[in-house]
């Protein structure tokens, strides 16, 4: 086989450091982020502390995923997964490296908006690192995802406009969903990890209950949901047609997954994750904070 070219070469290392936060979980935070900062603001923020409070944010997130590869570089390569730090594209230091400049971006971008907005930030932040450190390989690893996910729409609230106490109903009323959102990132390694021993959830679940305790798991949150909106709201259609929409997609990924198991999985945590965002728009809307 023909040894790459250094252009070859050169993309490679690009396309690896482009993969190593997780660009996926990083668009989906963002992005739900910068929804409920419009929702907050009946779609017009403050351009500043808007742009400054996704910066600050993207910071975090970057640091969570570059922080993640490198704790799970030895897992990586005994699995036998293409991950940027296993395939020699970057070395552990420039994986910390990258996790230091996100840090740095948060606290940089987010100490012009005050201390509470980055603190809330910083305590998202918080949460994914110690999930990256600790509590991954552990049956608390859902822990990080349950602080952190309802905290998105509260950091808007409180950064772009004002904290509404009614904020908090997002931690009962989306647990079981944040719950789903962690499996049904960690499925596609469900086989590897338990290979290699690790000690992971989904490992520990395997495959096969993994996947039925995600579907599961979300299918039951977007019901709670829809009940609570009927029963707590005066106009709980938002919150109906987000349910069903989710709903809808988990049987259609249920379905496909019986013609190709392995595209699904691979591709349930995109499903999974802008669920969660629909869940949580459709709540606050029906709510009227």
């Amino acid at each position: 086989m023909d040894r790459p070219t250094a252009p070859q070469r050169r993309a490679a290392t690009l396309r690896a450091y482009r993969d190593l936060p997780h660009p996926w979980a990083v668009l989906l935070v963002i992005a739900a982020l910068a929804l409920f900062g419009l929702l907050a603001t009946r779609g017009r923020p403050e351009p500043v502390r808007f742009a400054l409070l996704l910066l600050s944010a993207l910071g975090g997130q970057i640091a969570i995923g570059a922080l993640n590869e490198y704790c799970d570089r030895e897992l990586d390569a005994a699995a036998g997964r293409a991950k940027p730090i296993p395939s020699g594209l970057i070395s552990p230091r420039a994986a910390l490296r990258v996790t230091a400049g996100g840090l740095a971006l948060m606290l940089v971008a987010g100490a012009p908006l005050g201390l509470l907005p980055l603190a809330l930030v910083g305590l998202g932040t918080g949460a994914g690192l110690a999930y990256d450190l600790w509590l991954k390989p552990t049956r608390w690893s859902w822990v990080p995802y349950l602080v952190a996910l309802p905290l998105l729409p509260i950091c808007a609230w409180v950064t772009l406009a004002r904290f509404d106490p009614r904020l908090l109903l997002l931690y009962p009323l989306g647990a079981l969903m944040v719950l789903a959102v962690h499996l049904a990132q960690s499925l596609p390694d469900a086989a590897s990890d338990r290979a290699a021993g690790a000690g992971t959830l989904v490992a520990r679940l395997g495959r096969d209950r993994a996947l039925a305790a995600c579907l599961g798991a979300a299918a039951l949150g977007a019901t709670q949901v829809a009940i609570a909106a009927l029963w707590l709201t005066d106009r709980p259609l938002p919150a109906l047609l987000a349910a069903g929409a989710v709903l809808l997609a988990l049987s259609a990924a249920r379905l496909a997954h019986t013609r190709a198991p392995g595209r699904v999985e691979h591709h349930l945590f995109k499903v999974i994750g802008a669920g969660a965002v629909a869940l949580g728009f459709g709540w606050l809307v029906a709510l009227g904070v």
